[in-house]
């Protein structure tokens, strides 16, 4: 499907606004297929990275998932992806 950015809003703000809702329900179809797929729903989800301490992102990601949406203890990005390399290290998986 190709994206549709026109016709582009006069607003820089609310531009970025449809965008970030518009990422929000793709998030919560992902979840809504895993759940349709047997996983366990989503009861919260945690965040990390540049978006963690974007209150108005996070505002928008709670009210389109509906569940809480907190920050990680750790929320640089890398964090988790040196941890899965710990992991896989250790266990010579």
């Amino acid at each position: 499907m190709e994206p549709r950015l026109e016709p582009r809003p006069d607003s820089d703000a609310e531009y970025l606004h449809g965008i970030l809702e518009s990422m929000a329900r793709i998030e919560a179809s992902g979840y809504k297929l895993l759940k349709e797929l047997g996983a366990t729903p989503v009861e919260e989800v945690f965040t990390a990275g540049g978006g963690a301490q974007n209150e108005k992102w996070t505002a928008i990601r709670e009210r389109v998932l509906g569940v809480p949406v907190r920050k990680a203890e750790q929320t640089e990005a890398a964090y988790g992806a040196a941890l899965l390399a710990l992991r896989g290290a250790t266990t010579g998986s």
